[in-house]
């Protein structure tokens, strides 16, 4: 079947899937009953099309060294050649008789065996291209185990001599292969995995430089080296591991997250494959040493076998993790017998071969684990708090639709992941978020019952359920509101305790105390560091972004920062035990930066996941409840509260100006721009002489000119605070306008009446025998066309009608982007009919993919301009990027379209075939129906930022509120 990840592959499949849906065209009209015409010239164009890539193909495979490629490559250009055989002998048949339907029937054979050939064709040799990439990838893989035996700087030289040209020619081979690749999140991830093994590449040099100069009869720091040196070898092969895995990919779900259940499962496959080879080695060698990289391995296997598990069901999922509990206890037991210098012992090699068993049971559990859940088609609630949301508010709008429980476990998610934030916060905030939690709990359970008990459908129900859409809302404004304020509390300060650590770290040999000091500090930067980690995570899993890319940066962001934080310490420890030590010193500055450079791209991701006028509002309010607490110092004479206290405010107005400053670059509106920099520059000048004022109360506390001055201060500082809530909070004039055309007229006025005068004369009878015309009546939006109910066994219309929800929460009059979305939903839900074998022929097919793919085009088109006039760049570029890739999908689904019209009706063709091109098409409509979907979405964003001046006449009016 037709795959498209490459550019190559789609744009050679592209005309030639043109030339054969007109073949197939031909064909439904002689089934009507009209005669052929001659094909000579259409089938000698798609002959022609593909006659010099089967020549290419011959001469590659006779060329090769690629034993898979000589074996598979003539299969597919055979079939090719006898496709283009049957397209000749239909053409010279029907010129002999153009109603002949053996001809015919050749001819649709011929044209199906093109396309599925030609495809076959070039997957095979890009097949053969992947390998070669891979082949370089786990060159560097298995030479950077070599990393373990590295001792002194000869060896070091040697080692980055020979890491050298294969990181170069590995580095070359993906980036190239990365812009080849036609999905985004390929190529993004690609990009990712390969800039992180760079940016490793340097930070494993230095610590193989440690490892070597702290190599002393003392033995201060080595353990501590060893684990800085593993970290990274570790880091860098599970990277490049995952450029391996996505190499081979050829398919993307849109809807999907890295923090997907079925994605997290592939992913820790991947790693599981691996390590294998190397965890063997270290378990087959009695002399190999305990805590090596073999026997990291090892545990990273139980690890992500252990992940798989738990995303199971059922008693796979207990034999999983029951053989993960197992395997732990056996790898403790044999690295204590090799760290005892036994591992030669008859017991420690009988207990190495029964845990290579056990691994090889293991291997193909977890496999056979991840086949049955891809086939299963299990759903399960949303990675997202929006996601979630949707998937509630799907099933709260009609309960007495079956959904496989899929609402009602969203529902309950979501009310886990609020008390799980309930459990992080302070009062009121914890009471009222656990109230609203039992509120909506009790009332899911409530209209549970009525569905199961078959009256899902009552007004009882219908009223319930739109109660519990109610709270279920109060409920997510409540964890928004909440999280903000946990921002705005945590990311106040993220550097100031690896600053300290820094200081322990770096104290004169003779300096008292240094290792129960440096202890402290890194306990504190310890902690602190997973609070900073924690929170951003729960920004990611509760609150409500629905940017994917923001999501899972966080995450990926977040884990990297966690995994630094223990290396950091070690590193700080090797420099407290030698302080003389310059590469000690060295290495740990580079961990240092990586460790802030990190922060600073998280706290700029969670900055972009939170509304930007709630999180000032929420730092208005801190800065209130510090300069309360100021003031109750000042008055009970308490220095240090009032030097605190005036601190945090002054960082706080520093946040504040961040994020404005990150406003204001992030916008191309010179009015927007200049209002936000005037408010920026009036908080800016007044932080300094609050910070002046609270320093001179705090050196003389009672002087009641020095409190004067810092008052008046204080309340500058604060107003300049809410200056700049004010100018960067954005009104959507759109929005604003259309509400007040909607809304009533004011009352007339009444002062003036009095009961006491005489009514006005009676108007004359109209003098005409006929009554004036009627008036026009308003003009309305055109009745919306009934949407028919998707059925769970129809994944077709369910995706087209997850689109026609979306767009009906906006009226289409004057939006074409919403015209074009409905109209979208409807030409997919026909295609469904159609795919299902429910009326219609491969003509209709093609004509449906060809009307769809033109309507996507006029959304792409019309996304565009809305992107181009919009003056934010970050919602710029999330538009742009969702809609870019719709032509992409849109042109698959012609080409798919094409293949399933050449099986309609045909008895002949495999039934595995039929079904394979189903699900191809299937994946492919799902895709495309949740681009558009975020397109709409990115769309309405991109709409508040357009100015009144631009030109774009798209009106944004909701019909009804989003949770309804």
């Amino acid at each position: 079947m037709p795959v498209f990840h490459t550019k190559t592959i789609e744009s050679i499949l592209e005309p030639v899937a043109h030339q054969v849906s007109q073949l197939v065209i031909l064909h439904e009209e002689a089934e009507d009953g009209n005669a052929m015409p001659d094909l000579a010239l259409p089938v000698q164009a798609v002959c022609a099309a593909v006659q010099n890539l089967v020549k290419v193909a011959k001469e590659t495979a006779e060329t090769s060294q690629d034993v898979i490629l000589k074996q598979e490559m003539p299969i597919a250009y055979t079939r090719v050649e006898e496709a283009s055989h049957l397209l000749v002998d239909a053409s010279n048949m029907l010129r002999a008789d153009p109603y002949s339907r053996p001809a015919r029937e050749k001819l649709i054979d011929g044209a199906r065996g093109i396309l599925s050939g030609t495809s076959q064709l070039l997957l095979t040799f890009d097949e053969a291209e992947v390998r070669k990439i891979i082949r370089v990838c786990k060159s560097v893989l298995e030479f950077l185990a070599i990393a373990e035996v590295v001792e002194t700087m000869e060896d070091l030289v040697t080692f980055v001599k020979n890491l050298t040209p294969g990181m170069t020619g590995m580095s070359k081979m993906v980036d190239s292969r990365s812009k080849e690749l036609t999905h985004q999140q390929h190529r993004e991830s690609l990009a990712h995995s390969l800039q992180a093994v760079k940016d490793l590449t340097p930070v494993l040099i230095s610590g193989i430089k440690i490892f070597i100069t702290t190599r002393r009869p003392d033995g201060k720091g080595i353990p501590e080296a060893i684990e800085n040196r593993n970290y990274v070898v570790n880091k860098m092969s599970a990277e490049i591991s995952e450029i391996i895995r996505v190499l081979q990919l050829t398919t993307y779900d849109e809807d999907s997250y890295d923090a997907d259940d079925m994605t997290v499962m592939k992913k820790a496959l991947a790693s599981f494959m691996a390590r294998l080879n190397q965890a063997r080695e270290w378990l087959q060698n009695p002399n190999s040493e305990a805590g090596s990289l073999g026997e990291r391995a090892l545990r990273q296997i139980i690890e992500d076998a252990r992940r798989i598990g738990e995303r199971c069901v059922g008693p796979e999922r207990e034999e999983i993790l029951r053989l993960c509990s197992e395997l732990t206890a056996m790898v403790d037991q044999l690295s204590d017998f090799k760290a005892k210098g036994m591992g030669s012992s008859a017991e420690a090699i009988n207990l190495s071969r029964q845990i290579i068993d056990r691994l090889l049971d293991m291997d193909k559990r977890v496999q056979q684990a991840v086949s049955n859940f891809q086939q299963s088609g299990i759903r399960k609630p949303a990675p997202t708090i929006a996601g979630k949301m949707e998937q509630a508010m799907r099933w709260l709008s009609a309960p007495a639709m079956d959904d496989k429980g899929l609402g009602q476990q969203a529902v309950h998610e979501l009310v886990r992941e609020g008390r799980k934030l309930a459990q992080t916060c302070q009062e009121p905030d914890r009471s009222d978020l656990l109230q609203k939690c039992d509120s909506v709990e009790r009332l899911t359970r409530q209209l549970a019952d009525l569905c199961n008990q078959g009256k899902g459908d009552t007004p009882e129900a219908q009223e319930l359920a739109r109660t519990v859409q109610e709270k279920l809302n109060d409920l997510r404004k409540k964890m928004d509101e909440t999280l903000v304020k946990q921002i705005a509390d945590v990311f106040l300060d993220t550097t100031s305790a690896l600053k300290q650590l820094s200081n322990a770290a770096h104290a004169p040999a003779d300096a008292p105390n240094r290792e129960p000091e440096f202890g402290n500090k890194a306990g504190s930067f310890d902690q602190h560091s997973a609070l900073l980690t924690q929170t951003a995570g729960r920004v990611a899993d509760a609150g409500s972004c629905q940017n994917k890319k923001t999501v899972e940066g966080i995450k990926n962001t977040a884990g990297v920062i966690k995994d630094l934080t223990p290396q950091i310490i070690h590193a700080g420890k090797i420099l407290l035990d030698n302080p003389d030590n310059q590469a000690a010193s060295e290495h740990f500055e580079l961990l240092k930066r990586e460790w802030m450079n990190n922060m600073d791209k998280l706290t700029s991701l969670v900055d972009d996941a939170v509304d930007t006028v709630a999180f000032i509002k929420a730092c208005e309010e801190a800065i209130a409840r510090d300069s309360e607490m100021v003031k109750v110092a000042i008055k009970n004479v308490q220095v240090q509260s009032v030097v605190n206290g005036a601190s945090n405010i002054a960082r706080r107005a520093n946040r504040v100006l961040m994020v404005a400053k990150r406003e204001a670059d992030n916008s191309e509106d010179p009015k927007f721009v200049e209002k936000v920099n005037d408010a920026s520059d009036t908080l800016a000048r007044s932080i300094s002489p609050m910070v002046v004022d609270a320093k001179s109360v705090a050196s003389n506390p009672k002087d009641g000119n020095s409190q004067g001055r810092y008052f008046d201060s204080n309340t500058r500082l604060r107003d300049a605070v809410a200056g700049v809530r004010e100018a960067v909070t954005v009104v959507d004039e759109a929005a604003l306008a259309a509400a007040q055309e909607a809304a009533f007229p004011p009352p007339p006025d009444m002062s003036q009446l009095k009961l006491g005068d005489a009514a006005p004369p009676r108007p004359p009878l109209p003098e005409h025998e006929t009554p004036p015309p009627r008036p026009p009546p308003p003009e309305e939006e055109e009745e919306e066309v009934a949407f028919p109910t998707p059925k769970p066994n129809q994944p077709i219309m369910v995706a087209a009608h997850q689109l026609h929800l979306e767009a009906q929460k906006w009226s289409s009059k004057g939006n074409e982007i919403v015209a074009a979305a409905k109209k979208m939903a409807l030409l997919m839900a026909e295609m469904s009919r159609l795919v299902r074998g429910e009326g219609g022929n491969k003509r209709d097919l093609i004509r449906v993919a060809k009307e769809i793919a033109f309507v996507a085009d006029e959304v792409t088109r019309l996304a565009k301009e809305v992107a181009k006039q919009c003056t934010d760049k970050r919602i710029r570029t999330n538009l742009l990027q969702v809609c870019e890739r719709i032509p992409t999908i849109s042109t698959q689904l012609k080409i798919l379209s094409t293949v399933k019209a050449t099986m309609i009706g045909q008895s002949n063709v495999d039934s595995e075939e039929v079904d394979q091109a189903t699900e191809m098409l299937v994946h492919n409509a799902q895709n495309l129906m949740q681009s558009v979907k975020e397109t709409v979405r990115e769309a309405e964003a991109a709409s508040i930022k357009i100015r009144t001046d631009a030109g774009i006449t798209l009106r944004w009016v909701r019909k009804k509120p989003w949770y309804q």
